[in-house]
């Protein structure tokens, strides 16, 4: 009866020895398990857009320093009467508009206000980003560094989903801890969220690197692009080029086109 004893007590310290070492090594192995098997998208990078021929006949227009080339029939329209245009447009179903953001710029104007206000000054008085996520900025970027992505200084709260859809895979979680390990499981959801409302593909330009979504969530059907444009040269800049097309032959050639002036 002792031989059966010391077979079962030498694989039960096996069974104990090799638990601890994927404990020790791979803490995150069963957060690992759980994504694998809940999330469809948890592995899905971002591919590469495949660029259509442009149309000869097409013009070359500009907004905000952002060129692109569209029919000939698209019309440039501005709020304000006289001023340059500020999007194009053909009929209801067809437009094209650019917003340009400088992250940095923005949290200068916010602390100039709060020196401004001096002692009025509140923290209800600004926006917070970050009022809407399950955990803080520092939570976040703590989690990024553990994987090894960098990050811009500024703007974070709203260039996040970039990240999120092509930065991380089930196996960055492997060796996660703590809170890592929730910030994880809590990008995991949003990736798998985002990737049922969105097509998303990337491309590099000239001095750029831009994110080209799809929306496909009920109300848009695939009618409205967005293009989020990243200058090689301002890591807290952001150029976003929306457009509204429901034709995708024609809204592909138009995000072909896209250039930097």
């Amino acid at each position: 009866m002792k031989k059966p004893l010391i077979i079962g007590g030498t694989i039960l310290g096996f069974l104990l020895i090799s638990a601890l070492v994927i404990f020790i090594f791979f803490p995150g192995l069963p957060t690992y398990l759980k994504v694998k098997h809940k999330y469809k998208h948890i592995d899905e990078l971002v591919p590469e857009f495949e660029k259509s021929e442009v149309p000869s006949d097409f013009v070359s227009r500009s907004l905000k320093g952002v060129s692109f080339r569209i029919p000939s029939d698209w019309e440039g329209k501005s709020a304000i009467e006289g001023k340059e245009a500020s999007s194009y447009v053909s009929g209801e179903e067809y437009r094209i508009f650019v917003l340009d953001t400088d992250y940095k710029v923005y949290a200068d104007l916010q602390d100039e206000y709060k020196d401004m206000l001096g002692d009025e000054y509140s923290e209800d008085d600004l926006y917070d980003p970050w009022a809407a996520f399950k955990y803080k900025e520092a939570d976040y970027r703590h989690f990024y560094k553990e994987i090894g992505v960098d990050l811009p200084q500024y703007g974070l709260a709203y260039t996040m989903v970039f990240n999120n859809r092509d930065s991380f895979t089930a196996k960055d979680c492997l060796k996660l801890r703590g809170k890592d390990k929730k910030v994880f499981l809590d990008l995991a959801q949003t990736k798998e969220e985002a990737a049922d409302m969105e097509n998303m593909w990337k491309t590099k330009g000239s001095g750029f690197t831009a994110y080209i979504g799809q929306e496909i969530y009920a109300g848009y059907d695939g009618n409205l692009w967005a293009v989020t444009i990243f200058p090689d040269n301002n890591p807290n800049a952001v150029y976003s080029v929306d457009l509204k097309c429901p034709d995708e032959t024609l809204a592909r050639q138009i995000i072909s086109s896209i250039e930097f002036e």
